[in-house]
């Protein structure tokens, strides 16, 4: 379409009808910024549900390796004491590990490297229970008991799949975590898109406003001046101006043609009052309905104006709220970011402390072994002492019996034979009570030492479950930050679209201050007109002036 055809297509318009195109034009380049960033926040909502599952994954390999320290607690328990109740957790941690390698093949079940990962680690998890199952089965048996068990776990067996367990939950947690990067650079990504499309967006539309506008402003402006013009030269007397040349269709364009006519209509009717002033009173009649139409057209022009400036007005107020509700907004996320800094450096901390209890703990089981391993060494030199009174008694009775067969020689000898009998049974007496204290202190140090263990396995899943908590805030913060950046990058776009609106709803002002002045004008000369027919017998000399 080439410059003349696409003139005289706008030329065809109403002022109505080039008012709406530039609204419709800016709003569609509004709903397009709004289709995009809303593509993008869809996109920024499933990758976050992505990086969600990613740490359920991981969450959930540490749960298995977990499980299997539980399990193999709970044997250890077991080989020591030989008491049911320590087996509690080794039935618990294999119910849950099989409940949480359920669970890891349902999460990764999109993804065919975790599956062939899992497929290698369910036999090793396996293998690793069967393993516990048989120490406990032979600590069970009486005829092989503690022994026999104890051979079998230094074989190092479990140690082996234990170690193997590790390596395969460490790559599938490695994978995790590049996936979790991935991810993350991913809704940055989109975040970025976002900003970049509103920013963008936002130019674009209001230099299109304000092209728009100032094409319309012109376009009103500058013809309505030409006829105010030619119609204050008529006012002064003159209509020899030139004809206006206004080749649009709209309201401002028919307004042209009715002053060409009334012109025309005022040349003619001067020199028919100069031939014939009889026919004052039928050309007053015409240039009363010319200037009633021409009344009648300003003021709906009027009208419109009116309505696009309230629009103006209320689009203005909007902007408004939003760049208020973007301030209040951006506000509370570096209230978060500041919050997630302080949150950082308390699980730090946290980390710090738990890592000291964890050695306490440890010095602790060391010394609860070594205090064990001398109770042990109290209970045979009891049995010694025991074994002793057993012989003391036995040569004891030998003596009374001596003693007794000797006569009254032996009976000296039969007194200290008492005594040594009576000495032995209260040795013997002494090491029951000694080896029943021993017992005693033997269960308690076996409870300990599980119960140490049990402290030591829940302060490295503290400390785990800390590490995992630093990260998610790490990550909350910095999506915080870039959140704060974009909406401080709105709040401008805001502005700027603001003043732009204001600037276009003062234009509207004009242009209808300017649609007033010209009603008032044809408004007066209406009047004007209405008293010709009064005057008419001063006609012959008002006419004279006029220059035709």
């Amino acid at each position: 379409m080439n410059y003349s055809a696409r003139t005289s297509f706008w030329n065809r318009l109403t002022v109505g009808t080039k008012i709406g195109t530039g609204f419709a034009v800016a709003l569609a380049a509004i709903a397009v910024i709004g289709a995009v960033s809303y593509r993008s926040t869809v996109k920024l909502t499933e990758t976050a549900d992505w990086v969600d599952h990613s740490h359920k994954v991981v969450e959930s390999l540490e749960g298995v390796l977990s499980d299997l320290k539980d399990a193999e607690t709970g044997q250890r328990g077991y080989l020591l004491t030989g008491d049911d109740h320590y087996l509690e957790p080794y039935l618990a941690g294999t119910t849950a590990a099989h409940q949480n390698t359920a669970d890891l093949r349902k999460l990764t079940e999109d993804n065919a490297s975790q599956q062939r990962r899992l497929d290698a680690l369910e036999p090793l998890i396996e293998s690793k229970f069967s393993e516990l199952k048989e120490t406990i089965e032979l600590r069970k048996d009486e005829t092989k008991g503690f022994e026999a068990a104890l051979k079998v776990v230094k074989t190092d067996v479990g140690k082996k799949i234990m170690d193997d367990v590790r390596k395969v939950i460490s790559d599938m947690e490695n994978e995790e975590k590049s996936l979790l990067k991935r991810r993350s650079e991913e809704a940055r990504a989109s975040a970025q898109n976002t900003i970049n499309t509103i920013v963008i967006g936002s130019a674009v539309s209001f230099a299109l406003l304000s092209l728009i506008g100032f094409l319309i402003t012109r376009n009103i402006a500058n013809r309505l001046g030409r006829i105010t013009g030619a119609a204050e030269r008529i006012g002064k007397g003159d209509l020899r101006g030139e004809r206006l040349d206004d080749a649009s269709r709209d309201e401002i364009g028919q307004l042209a043609d009715v002053f060409n006519n009334m012109v025309l209509s005022l040349k003619n009717l001067t020199g028919q009052i100069l031939s014939v002033t009889g026919n004052v009173n039928s050309a007053a009649q015409e240039i009363m309905a010319s200037t009633q139409q021409q009344a009648s057209s300003t003021k709906e022009q009027a009208a419109t104006v009116q309505e696009i400036t309230s629009t103006m007005q209320e689009i203005t107020q909007s902007g408004s709220e939003i760049g208020d509700r973007a301030k209040q907004v951006a506000a509370a996320a570096e209230a978060t970011s500041v919050a997630s800094r302080s949150g950082v450096q308390a699980v730090q901390d946290t980390n710090r402390t738990m890592e000291a209890i964890r050695e306490q703990v440890e010095e602790v089981a060391e010394k609860i072994v070594a205090l064990s391993q001398k109770t042990q060494a109290i209970g045979e030199i009891v049995s010694t002492v025991n074994d002793i009174a057993e012989q003391s008694n036995l040569l004891a009775l030998n003596a009374t019996i001596e003693a007794a067969a000797a006569g009254d020689q032996g009976s000296r000898f039969s007194v200290v034979a008492n005594e040594m009998k009576h000495l032995a049974d209260r040795a013997k007496e002494c090491t029951v009570q000694v080896r029943t204290i021993l017992g005693d202190i033997q269960k308690g140090i076996n409870s300990s030492v599980m119960l140490t263990e049990e402290g030591v396995k829940r302060v490295e899943v503290g400390k785990q479950q800390a590490g995992v908590t630093e990260r998610t805030i790490n990550d909350m913060n910095s999506t915080t930050v870039e959140s704060v950046k974009a909406f401080q990058q709105i709040i401008g776009a805001s502005n700027q679209q603001q003043i732009g609106f204001e600037q276009v709803t003062q234009g509207m002002r004009d242009i209808r201050q300017a649609a007033e002045q010209t009603a008032t004008g044809t408004s007066q000369l209406e009047k004007a007109v209405s008293n010709l027919n009064a005057l008419s017998h001063q006609l012959r000399a008002a006419v004279e002036q006029y220059q035709i």
